[in-house]
Formats: structure tokens, C-alpha cells, sequence
């Protein structure tokens, strides 16, 4: 089947490294992947698009990866980010072990982007909503569910947690072009899946999956339109959800795979999800992995040929997520990306991962094993 050959792929890539001769001159992961464009990328619009994207970061060099990460992502404030679940400096974790498993040479390889302005933002969000958050740390605390935040001036939240989550709204706008580009593309954050046109939960203040989309389809002129979404991550979806529908977004194609029975439980959102999976605690490896194909196989028959796959990979599907409540193992998270870019391959659309939830401290270092092994397969088949 088609993910088994990906994980073929991904073993003979790894033979291939470890045989190599001494002294002979391989040329390097990281080169291989900065040049390299999978079957489905769309070179012709580059130029077009980059023309639309300077707010939002540079563009990516001719040694860089289609990689997006910004150290502006980590979240710290006075130790205070410690006291939620979710771990807000994940990303330079994932930043620094990618360069550990040499798949990257230096942070230098990585796209960079810059916070989005509250212009950007009014794309999606109302006025009024923007303005009660970047004011009201009351309002910051709610929508990250950090409570001691509503006693702090307004100007640290803001500097400290407001900003860094702009720049992850930037990370995942610039990267959904450079994967049209180039194929495949990552953003090390983003997917904050649970922020809607008019408030904020779940940590997550912006919508920058529906962002990225909007961008996307004006700065291409319509030439990228339909776009399938993948949310894997173990909480439903419903930002992304409840903004599909206040946008009557009808070419925008979610599949959700989600835990029904925790957080947010959004009955609403859910009338917008075109491949629904609900899922119970302790879902393990073999049945989360079964519904996974059963659900792609059911996508590409009732929207083929997309244009864009937007995949929202959280981790907190792992056992022993405090909120996830799932019982897959890191190889089952290392299986479910294989499958994801198998089949975004395989139906010849580009794809763009974000890292969304994940709330053990094995999740980054399980990002880490799932991404190398995706990038390796990757540099081997193109």
C-alpha cells in the first residue's frame, strides 16, 4: 500500500547514509532538501506570490529549506508559561534536534517570519476582538486558559505571549506558499486550530490555518482555491471549523480525527467537518492508524484534486498526554506522518505541517524522530 512504501523509502534511506564509503562525497541532507521540489509543486507561481508575502517574512534562499521557524516562537514569562500544560518552548527544541539529526546544517537553513500586524489579522478576526485582547489581560488569560496572566500589564502580555503567537500566524502564512512552490513545506508551530473569527480557547488567540488560506487564494489569484485540511491533532478542530462556516467557505474541505469526549466538544463547529472521525479515550496504535486510511480514502473520493493539504499534526495524541487521553505510541505518530505525506504525494498536492498541540515533554523529541524520518523520504524520492 501506499504508506508502506514511504516507510520502505525511509529505511533504504537510512541504509544508504549508514554505507556510505569514508571519504566519499555525499552530498548532505540539508542540501538535498533546499533544492529539491516534490511533483506537485507550482514553480511558476513563485514569483506572483512572493510579491504578496513580504510582510510576513523573507522568502526563502536558494540554501534554505521550505522550513519556517522564528525563536521569537518560545514563550517565556517569568516562569508563569510553566504553569500550563502545553510546553511554549517546544519549538526550539524541535529547531535544535533537526539540527542534532543532521537534517539541517544550522538555524541559518530555516525560513524565518515575522509577527503579522493587526491589519493581517482583520482578514479573519473582528476589531473589536483584537482590540479587547491586545488590551485586556483578563481576556489574554482567558484565551490562553492562563490565569495569572490577568494580573500582569498589558504591555508584557502583550510583548511576551501576544506577539510570539503573531509570529506563528506569520510562520504559517509564509509557509503555506512556499509549499505551493516547492511541494512541501513545515511551519515548527502554528495550527492554533481552536481561535475563530470573533474569540479565542484553548491557547490558541488567532486562526492561522484560515489565514493562511485567505492569503493564499488572493495572492494566487484563485489559482490555489480548494484546500483539504487535516487536523490530527487530538482535539476537535472548531476555530478552523466555526470560521469555515462564517466565511461559507464551500471549497474548504476539513477531515477531523479528534478525541468526542474532551475539549471543546463544539456541536456547532461540527456541521462544518466533511470527514469526521470521533475517537475514544485510549485509542491506541493499530485502530487510530485503521480510521486514519479509512478517512484519506474517503477524502480524496469526495474532494479530489485539491490544491492545497493543510496539515494540523498535533502530538498530543501520545500516551500519556495529560489532555490528549490516547494510547499512541511515538511510532504510531512517526506512522501517521508517513501516511499523511504518502498520501499528499500520491494525489500530487502540496502539503504544509503544522505542530499544533502536544502537552508531554516526549513531544518534541518525538516531532524530532517523526520530521527526520519524513524529510529523509522526502530528499530519497525527489
Amino acid at each position: 500500500m501506499w504508506w508502506r512504501k514511504w516507510r520502505s523509502a525511509a529505511a533504504r534511506s537510512s541504509t544508504i547514509t549508514a554505507a556510505a564509503p569514508a571519504g566519499s562525497m555525499q552530498t548532505p541532507l540539508s542540501t538535498k532538501l533546499a533544492e529539491c521540489c516534490s511533483s506537485a509543486a507550482r514553480p511558476e507561481l513563485a514569483e506572483q506570490l512572493q510579491q504578496h508575502y513580504k510582510d510576513v517574512g523573507s522568502w526563502k534562499s536558494r540554501d534554505q529549506l521550505p522550513v519556517v521557524y522564528h525563536p521569537d516562537y518560545n514563550i517565556t514569562l517569568l516562569g508563569l508559561e510553566k504553569l500550563h500544560p502545553f510546553d511554549s518552548c517546544k519549538f526550539q527544541k524541535v529547531a535544535a534536534g533537526l539540527q542534532e539529526h543532521q537534517v539541517i546544517s544550522s538555524l541559518k537553513q530555516l525560513v524565518q517570519p515575522t509577527a503579522v500586524t493587526q491589519r493581517t489579522l482583520q482578514d479573519v478576526h473582528t476589531a473589536e476582538y483584537l482590540q479587547e485582547l491586545w488590551t485586556s489581560s483578563t481576556k489574554a488569560a482567558q484565551v490562553t486558559e492562563l490565569a495569572p496572566l490577568a494580573v500582569l500589564p498589558a504591555s508584557l502580555v502583550q510583548r511576551q505571549v501576544l506577539k510570539p503567537m503573531q509570529t506563528h500566524v506569520g510562520g504559517t502564512i509564509l509557509a503555506a506558499a512556499l509549499a505551493v512552490v516547492h511541494g512541501w513545506a513545515v511551519n515548527l508551530g502554528g495550527g492554533m486550530h481552536h481561535a475563530y473569527w470573533q474569540d479565542g480557547s484553548g491557547w490558541c488567540p488567532y486562526d492561522d490555518i484560515t489565514l493562511a488560506i485567505r492569503r493564499l487564494r488572493k495572492a494566487s489569484n484563485g489559482a490555489i482555491q480548494r484546500v483539504m485540511v487535516i487536523d490530527l491533532d487530538v482535539h476537535q478542530g472548531n476555530g478552523v471549523q466555526l470560521d469555515k462556516l462564517h466565511f461559507h467557505d464551500s471549497d474548504l474541505f476539513i477531515v477531523d480525527m479528534y478525541n468526542a469526549y474532551t475539549f471543546p466538544m463544539d456541536t456547532e463547529a461540527k456541521a462544518a467537518i466533511n470527514v469526521k472521525v470521533e475517537l475514544r479515550p485510549g485509542t491506541a496504535d493499530a485502530e487510530y492508524l485503521a480510521k486514519l486510511h479509512q478517512a484519506l480514502q474517503e477524502a480524496e473520493a469526495q474532494f479530489p484534486n485539491p490544491h492545497l493539504i493543510i496539515y494540523n499534526a498535533g502530538t498530543d495524541i501520545l500516551a500519556g498526554d495529560p489532555l490528549g487521553q490516547f494510547a499512541v505510541s511515538p511510532q504510531g505518530v512517526v506512522q501517521r506522518d508517513t501516511a499523511i505525506f504518502a498520501f499528499a504525494e500520491r494525489i500530487k498536492c502540496p502539503i504544509v505541517m503544522l505542530l499544533s498541540g502536544g502537552y508531554t515533554r516526549a513531544s518534541a523529541g518525538v516531532i524530532v524522530e517523526s520530521l527526520t524520518n519524513v524529510l529523509k523520504v522526502i530528499a530519497t524520492k525527489l
